[in-house]
């Protein structure tokens, strides 16, 4: 399921940083203030991350959601620091990805570290490795 913002896993340079791997994704100037953008590492859905600009300051967020599993927390509404997923409205907190409102139940969305260098965002690479708990 390829997509238009796609890169291929192997054009993702890499650099480690105390241990942790991070991976250069976009450039700064394609992340916009408020809007989410989409980064898939790899066919699978759970290698999907979410890029949000809030306050001039970028956070990294998976990309499913937790709640029925759909690819689209990117394209999310954004307000009060909290992003709601454009499909069932359960709603994140973009600096933390805790769930804004306890009623939904308590599903997080998982947080990565990120930080812009040279004009770029570089995020720490999620673990293909690790198997969501709703597809064991």
């Amino acid at each position: 399921m390829p997509y238009i913002d796609d890169i291929e896993e192997s054009k993702f340079p890499e650099k480690e940083i105390g241990g942790v791997v991070y991976a250069r994704v976009c450039r700064s100037e394609d992340v916009f203030e408020r809007q989410g953008k989409r980064i898939a590492f790899a066919e699978d859905i759970d290698m999907q991350i979410a890029i949000f600009r809030l306050g001039g300051k970028v956070h990294c967020l998976h990309n499913i959601c937790p709640h029925r599993h759909a690819d689209r927390m990117h394209d999310g509404i954004i307000r009060n620091g909290e992003v709601t997923c454009p499909l069932h409205g359960w709603t994140y907190f973009i600096e933390s990805g805790e769930n804004a409102d306890p009623r939904q139940g308590r599903k997080n969305l998982a947080k990565y570290a990120v930080f812009e260098e040279d004009g770029y965002v570089w995020v720490e690479k999620p673990d293909i490795k690790a198997i969501p708990k709703w597809r064991r």
